[in-house]
């Protein structure tokens, strides 16, 4: 009597281990997505990175340094001179022929820059976006509040290395004036509304890069921000430039990150050939 044959089974194929979402994550992970990770430590993260990768790499890009340079030099080219095009042109924004008539509502676009209320609307899109779904908002939201704490600190620290006279009260735009004389306000180099305004719109633009209207009207409004700067004597039109370069700058680094796209400028890596057999350390540097 013969025993009959076991039978087998292929075992069911085992499902991926994660499925691909749309943003980016794996559905069966429980990594998160990058911009709902700790803000403050994403933050203090991206200062390293900053000075050790992205700074050395932007210095590079032509339209970061030539752009920089340029409102550099017209600062210190009308700095204590009368007939600079730097004073020359803030004179004529803040002139009655366009600056008076206009106050109130360059009041409020200069308002809409300020820290606190950037904060607030930004902290308000993002509990829209969590609570509606939308994640696309709050993703912005999230990346644009990282830009903002990096453009507040950089613009503090250069605003007080260079120490620049404001325009009001008699300021002539020279710098540094660490005992400025009494009615004159440093601090007016770079302009802090528009590097947080060019960082927050840099963000918003790149997010919703498939919606046309979204860059200009974030462009726009930033751009916006920082004429009511120059218009209400705030500050000199170098300030807003270089201000704008590097909140830009900011900004499309904190979505760099987000996309896992930083670029670095050197890398140390290891390397197999086994056509070769050959094995070592490859270092690669982007110049």
């Amino acid at each position: 009597m013969t025993k009959p044959a076991a039978q087998t089974s292929d075992p069911a194929p085992h499902p991926p281990d994660s499925a691909e979402a749309a943003d980016g994550t794996s559905l069966g992970s429980t990594d998160r997505p990058y911009w709902r990770t700790n803000l403050f430590g994403r933050f203090f993260r991206d200062q390293g990175y900053l000075l050790k990768t992205w700074w050395p790499g932007e210095f590079r890009r032509p339209g970061f340094t030539g752009t920089a340079l340029a409102g550099v030099a017209i600062a210190a080219d009308s700095s204590g001179s009368p007939e600079g095009p730097d004073r020359e042109f803030e004179e004529y924004v803040r002139g009655a022929s366009w600056g008076g008539r206009a106050g109130p509502t360059w009041r409020r676009f200069s308002n809409l820059g300020n820290g606190s209320t950037e904060a607030l609307l930004i902290g308000a899109g993002y509990l829209v976006g969590r609570w509606s779904g939308n994640d696309r908002l709050a993703e912005a939201s999230s990346l644009s509040a990282e830009a903002l704490l990096s453009a507040g600190l950089y613009s503090t620290v250069v605003k007080a290395l260079t120490e620049r006279t404001r325009p009001a009260g008699g300021g002539r735009g020279d710098f540094f004036e660490y005992q400025a004389p009494a009615g004159q306000v440093g601090g007016s180099f770079p302009s802090g509304h528009a590097t947080g305004a060019f960082a927050v719109a840099t963000v918003f633009a790149g997010t919703y890069a498939d919606h046309r209207w979204v860059p200009w009207v974030a462009y726009g409004t930033a751009g916006l921000i920082g004429a009511s700067r120059v218009s209400l004597g705030r500050h000199f039109p170098s300030d807003v430039v270089v201000g704008a370069v590097l909140g830009h700058s900011i900004g499309r680094m904190v979505r760099a990150r987000q996309a896992g796209t930083e670029d670095p400028v050197s890398r140390i890596e290891p390397f197999v050939d086994p056509s070769r057999q050959e094995a070592g350390i490859l270092w690669t540097r982007r110049w």
